[in-house]
């Protein structure tokens, strides 16, 4: 009987642990890709969703810029003049209103604002409308589910855009937190014009939001472009970008019938990409763009016409 047990040799071995090896390595990378295609597909899907919602919020509110309960109405409340009255510094922005202007915007290709004493310095647009009837911001009502920008502004017992005049103002601005992470804010404002009867004195009180509403993070731009009536036919003849508030005359502004957003996102994790990509915006100044970073980036556009203009 033969008793002398054989094992492995060492080249077996060293073969054995080799072949172990590629195998753990092979897994191993099919593991990490596995994982880095779920994050980027996540990412695109949450930006596609966010980009969705974006062009919702905006869009719903921006459709009303310069909307009065009658247009036509020169004399009564209905006419810009006396609905609009001249607002400076807008909801704390260097943004201004003359008399009759519904619309104003900016936007700076070289960044966003990141001081806290100055947080609207660009990538920002301010539009505003006057009420129909109390239904729009009624507490519990079709308001309270509009915009999460109005909530904190929605009509009390006795407030009646019927009798009075309300006047809403909606801000929009990207402004970078302290994670250094752009967002998308939104904050108003609802201006109430009250005559009394007696002395035809008129008096304006305001209701504000009490602080600004943080609505989508990783917005890189907003990017917006006017499109004018120039000969009073209800379609705009050309859009214009801006640069600066003032490169508009107070009539030029009262003649923007419609917009084109465009909102750039950005995915929430790094590194996602193979090399910095390169993305473009029509109309936007510094077009086309290059990322500084691996990220990925995602462009949502939307032309939207302003209903009471048109």
């Amino acid at each position: 009987m033969n008793n002398r047990q054989q094992g492995y040799t060492l080249i077996e071995l060293m073969l054995s642990s080799l072949l172990g090896l590629m195998l753990i390595s092979g897994f191993g990378s099919l593991f990490v890709q596995t994982q880095k295609s779920g994050t980027t597909q996540r990412s695109l899907s949450y930006m596609m969703a966010d980009g969705r919602y974006i062009m919702e919020i905006i869009g719903r509110e921006l459709r009303r810029a310069g909307s009065l309960k009658n247009k036509f109405d020169v004399i009564g409340s209905g006419s810009a003049t006396s609905a609009f009255t001249a607002d400076t510094n807008v909801l704390g922005s260097t943004l201004s209103f003359s008399q009759g202007d519904y619309i104003r915007g900016e936007y700076n290709a070289t960044g966003f604002g990141t001081t806290a004493d100055q947080p609207y310095n660009i990538n920002r647009l301010a539009f505003r409308y006057q009420l129909f009837n109390s239904g729009e911001l009624a507490t519990g009502g079709l308001g309270s589910n509009n915009s999460p920008c109005e909530k904190d502004i929605l009509l009390t017992v006795g407030e009646d855009p019927a009798t009075q005049i309300h006047v809403v103002t909606v801000y929009f601005y990207v402004f970078v937190d302290a994670s250094n992470i752009p967002v998308l804010y939104c904050v108003a404002k609802r201006d109430i014009a009250k005559t009394n009867i007696t002395t035809g004195i008129i008096t304006r009180t305001s209701v504000v939001s009490p602080n600004p509403v943080p609505l989508i993070s990783n917005v890189q731009k907003l990017v917006i472009t006017y499109g004018l009536d120039t000969d009073a036919d209800n379609a705009a003849n050309y859009y214009a970008g801006e640069t600066n508030s003032n490169i508009f005359t107070s009539a030029q502004w009262q003649q923007v019938v419609s917009a084109r957003l465009s909102v750039v996102l950005r995915s929430d994790t790094d590194n996602l990409m193979q090399s910095s990509v390169t993305y473009t915006i029509d109309g936007a100044t510094g077009s086309p763009f290059t990322a500084t970073d691996k990220r990925m980036y995602r462009v949502s556009s939307t032309t939207i016409a302003f209903r009471n203009q048109i």
